[in-house]
């Protein structure tokens, strides 16, 4: 079941007020706000960071982006089969599975953080009994071999190529002026989401390679989105590329952290083994397990807020499927009539 939150991000629709199926008397103008709001929240995203906090700023912006889109052609005198929004249904079936096998990926983080949390209510207490120490030094043993499961290739790497190939095939050729105000803002929204669905696919996946978009420079966002975009493939160079230490590599940020403090733990738990713990070990014991409990909440918190983008995603992009059929169905019943 997916769940929505209100995103941060504060609504930049530049016709709110506009009447159903009004056309508004400048098109220029509205694309021209559209661009340039889109172009303001790219700056929100630099500079970027592999991390769990900055990929749930992308998807929020990405399903904020969607939304507003939704609304700019709402607004709009839109064929019930116009060429682009065809192409938009099309797509956003791969998308919305796109969303469901990062959902799954979140889901196999929160499996990991289970065995986290299991050593935290064994240590947590204070009381250390050797039975105690075991337990929790196989649920540590356990989480680091969890780690060799998250970096497998999956379906969603090849659904953002699939995205990516089909922007290619945008609709093109005449068309009235609202017409091609739609297909401008489909297609600016597409470039927009294969570039935040490559780089969370990438992250989360440990990929040094990214799917790269390359936005036209019609677009008056294209600087900033290209160079945003070429900042997030140097540093997934760096942090999951080269000769980095294999139990550091393929790490977002909070999860590096959290495995630094497992480590840590493992280390302070061998020593304690067989032998009575004293006051001093016992103080040792309990600052990592603080320690591990901070960054333990770190990850949990940025896992849920990115679990969160996904779904309201997941169910703007829906919405939008919705609203577009129903007007397919609206026309085909129209015509229907005597």
């Amino acid at each position: 079941m997916y769940l929505t939150e209100i995103s941060n991000f504060s609504s930049f629709s530049p016709f709110r007020v506009a009447k159903k199926h009004s056309v508004p008397n400048n098109l220029d103008l509205i694309s021209r706000s559209f661009d340039d709001a889109l172009l303001c929240r790219l700056k929100t995203l630099t500079p970027p960071s592999i991390s769990l906090s900055w990929l749930s700023k992308a998807v929020d912006f990405l399903a904020l982006a969607q939304s507003e889109a939704r609304v700019l052609i709402s607004n709009l005198k839109v064929a019930a089969l116009d060429d682009s929004l065809a192409w938009y249904l099309d797509d956003s079936v791969k998308l919305l599975d796109l969303c469901n096998s990062v959902s799954a990926d979140i889901e196999r983080f929160r499996q990991r953080r289970l065995l986290l949390t299991f050593v935290l209510h064994l240590l947590g207490d204070g009381n250390h009994s050797p039975e105690k120490l075991r337990r929790a030094s196989k649920a540590l043993s356990d989480f680091e071999r969890c780690a060799s499961e998250l970096g497998k290739r999956s379906n969603a790497e090849v659904l953002v190529r699939d995205l990516a190939t089909g922007l290619r095939n945008v609709p093109r050729g005449e068309a009235s002026s609202v017409g091609k105000l739609v297909r401008r803002t489909v297609h600016a929204v597409g470039l927009v989401t294969v570039f935040v669905a490559g780089v969370v696919v990438a992250t989360i996946h440990g990929s040094p390679e990214m799917v790269r978009v390359g936005v036209p420079a019609e677009f008056s966002w294209a600087e900033s989105l290209n160079e945003l975009e070429s900042e997030v493939s140097a540093e997934l160079k760096r942090r999951f590329g080269g000769e980095k230490d294999k139990k550091q590599k393929g790490l977002l940020e909070e999860l590096e952290d959290v495995g630094t403090r497992v480590r840590e733990a493992c280390e302070v738990i061998d020593d304690l083994a067989g032998v009575a713990v004293e006051e001093e070990e016992k103080k040792r014991l309990n600052d990592v397990v603080k320690e591990l409990e901070r960054a333990t909440g770190s990850f949990s918190d940025g896992l849920e807020q990115l679990s969160n983008g996904v779904n309201e995603m997941f169910n703007g992009v829906l919405c939008n499927r919705n609203q577009m059929l129903e007007k397919v169905r609206e026309r085909e019943e129209w015509g229907q009539k005597p």
